[in-house]
């Protein structure tokens, strides 16, 4: 299935450097954890970057490493996406 994710071009050149789409959370230059927010709609993920991924990603493989939801607009997944599995648009 095909989903969205909107970044920063700063974030892009991370997610590229990692070699996965693997979204990390810091508090307080803490790490606390790690998951990527995918949306269903082109549009709704423009609301959270310039920068445009088309991410190839099956929410129903490993249902335990996502919260996907059929209907819903976002979700977390909880895995890292390989880079293969994401374009930038």
């Amino acid at each position: 299935m095909i989903f969205y994710h909107g970044t920063s071009l700063e974030n892009w050149k991370l997610i590229q450097e990692e070699g996965i789409l693997f979204g990390k959370l810091f508090v307080n230059d803490k790490l606390i954890s790690r998951c990527t927010y995918l949306a269903t709609d082109l549009n709704e993920a423009k609301c959270y970057g310039d920068v445009i991924l088309e991410v190839e990603y099956n929410p129903f493989k490993r249902k335990k490493m996502n919260n996907y939801v059929e209907g819903c607009w976002q979700f977390r997944v909880y895995e890292p996406i390989p880079i293969q599995n994401v374009r930038k648009i």
